[in-house]
């Protein structure tokens, strides 16, 4: 009799989320923080290769859940991204060494997007209250975002120089090297595996219901439905757009973009009262 060649990994998770509400929902969780830390790592790294792919994986989401103006302006970026080493190769050059970042420092894994750098600096120029009503005079505005980056490095500069940390260890060093953090990664782990230990493994939890962890209370039908099909909404949504608005033109990028409102959170009701309401039923029986 011959045996059937065992799931790979990926394909029994899928097989067991068909089935199992609980399953799909944390494992939908799980792949959704994945891509988040792939992107952050993409910024940090300067990995223009993994930024593009993983910002992609991720657009659908701001369709699914109403994020509109995401919705509307990431596809653009990534339009112009793909499509950048067709029409500006010695652009694609330079975002392909990582300069679509801004490195602030030497450490590894540093790097920050450039919309970061550009909060931190206004932080720093707004620190000492130069930035206060900018915005009602044009003017002072121009002259804020052209000097405001340089008297941001000066700063930064006098704050290096008078810093006692100012060691060539500490500059290649990320500042998540320390034992401190370390500790506090250790801590917050174990926290999380008591948790689990505590209120059970939400993957391996057979019930055919989707019920919340801490509280065993079980939305509606509906929600458990609703994150069955959520992520290929977002993704027919996003398709839609790109096809409409950026390929066909027949829709301008500013028209309105219809929110879905999916109700992700509805009355519940408790596993443990409706399993009381059960055993009621049998000793009646």
């Amino acid at each position: 009799m011959e045996t059937s060649a065992p799931l790979s990994f990926d394909d029994w998770c899928v097989k067991k989320a068909e089935v199992s509400p609980q399953f799909q929902y944390w494992y939908m969780v799980m792949h959704l923080e994945c891509l988040l830390l792939v992107y952050v790592r993409s910024l940090c790294d300067g990995n223009f290769s993994l930024y593009v792919p993983v910002l992609k994986a991720l657009a659908p989401w701001f369709f699914a859940l109403d994020h509109t103006h995401y919705a509307r302006w990431i596809p653009v970026h990534l339009r112009d991204m793909i499509t950048l080493h067709q029409r500006l190769p010695h652009v694609a050059k330079e975002y392909d060494q990582g300069s679509f970042i801004v490195h602030k420092t030497t450490r590894p894994f540093s790097a920050m997007a450039i919309d970061q750098a550009h909060e931190q600096n206004n932080k720093i120029v707004k620190g000492d209250g130069r930035a206060i009503g900018l915005m009602q005079n044009p003017r002072a505005l121009l002259r804020w975002m052209v000097a405001g980056p340089e008297i941001a490095r000066v700063i930064d500069s006098f704050e290096t120089v008078g810093s006692d940390n100012n060691t060539g260890k500490d500059q290649v060093r990320h500042h998540e090297h320390t034992r401190s953090a370390q500790v506090s990664f250790a801590s917050e782990v174990r926290a999380l595996v008591q948790v689990i230990k505590d209120l059970g493994n939400p993957f391996m939890e057979d019930s055919g219901d989707l019920l919340g962890l801490d509280t065993r209370d079980i939305p509606d039908q509906a929600v458990a439905k609703t994150f069955r099909w959520i992520e290929k909404l977002g993704q027919d949504q996003y398709d839609s757009y790109i096809t409409q608005r950026l390929i066909e033109r027949t829709t301008p990028v500013s028209d309105t973009i219809p929110k879905k409102q999916i109700g992700l959170v509805q009355p519940a009701t408790h596993k443990d009262s409706i399993q009381s309401d059960i055993d009621g039923s049998i000793a009646q029986e």
